[in-house]
């Protein structure tokens, strides 16, 4: 680059001697002088920020392929989910029976190859906590029913919608049981109403890890890499949303 600003700045010069009687010119040695940064206040900014640039390239695991999300259910949807459930149960230390998160808080795509910190940053960018609740089975049975037309990301959960209707609802394989007690993990941005989502008017014994969902899946990756184990997605059909025209047909 600087060879070029030097060979357009004797152009120039020259361009302009054409216009004189007469003019001079001389070659200069380019050498590794020209390499060094004499700008200072640049350099204080670069040598500020690279602490804080230089985590976020850590590689934490390795994705077989890019994985993007996409309704009602996707490999990336479903991993993000499966981790909030898991996630709750160790820190709650029980069952839980249903993972939620939001298609709307996962903001991009898993790329293929080497993952970093930064990526699971760009995916997962709000500052989102992981919470686990009780909730009874009928106000269980009242959520599904008003998420039926727009399902989001679910673990341990069957659904199948037609027409914005509820044709199948397993709870980890079996029947949902309305006076049942489930055990709920899912983040606080949907518990406090966000995308519409209502969970807090069913929630009992709510219990809140502090811990952002990022950070968890971030060590949730880094263990799979100690594990030898590489992130390979696929959907598996746990949510199915199907609408049929007038005629009833699909």
């Amino acid at each position: 680059m600087k060879r070029i600003a030097l060979f357009a700045a004797a152009v120039l010069l020259g361009i302009s001697a054409a216009a004189q009687p007469s003019w001079k010119w001389t070659t200069v040695r380019m050498d590794s002088a020209f390499d060094e940064i004499k700008d200072s206040t640049a350099t204080l900014i670069i040598a500020k920020y690279s602490p804080l640039v230089g985590p976020l390239q850590e590689i934490v695991g390795y994705s077989e392929d890019e994985y993007e999300k996409h309704r009602p259910e996707s490999g990336l949807s479903n991993f993000a989910a499966d981790i909030i459930r898991e996630k709750g149960e160790e820190f709650c230390g029980a069952h839980v029976d249903v993972g939620l998160t939001n298609f709307g808080g996962i903001r991009t795509n898993l790329p293929k190859g080497a993952v970093r910190v930064y990526d699971i940053y760009s995916i997962f960018p709000f500052d989102n906590s992981l919470l686990v609740f009780d909730i009874k089975g009928s106000d269980l049975l009242k959520f599904f029913e008003k998420q039926a037309r727009r399902p989001e990301a679910l673990s341990n959960v069957r659904l199948d919608v037609v027409d914005g209707q509820i044709k199948t609802l397993l709870i980890g394989g079996e029947p949902l049981d309305p006076e049942k007690i489930y055990k709920f993990a899912t983040i606080d941005f949907l518990m406090d109403g966000g995308d519409g989502v209502q969970l807090k008017d069913f929630a009992m014994n709510i219990q809140r890890t502090g811990k952002f969902l990022r950070d968890i899946i971030i060590d949730y990756i880094k263990e799979m890499t100690a594990a030898g184990r590489t992130i390979d997605l696929k959907g598996d059909g746990r949510v199915t949303v199907t609408r049929t025209d007038k005629e009833g047909n699909k």
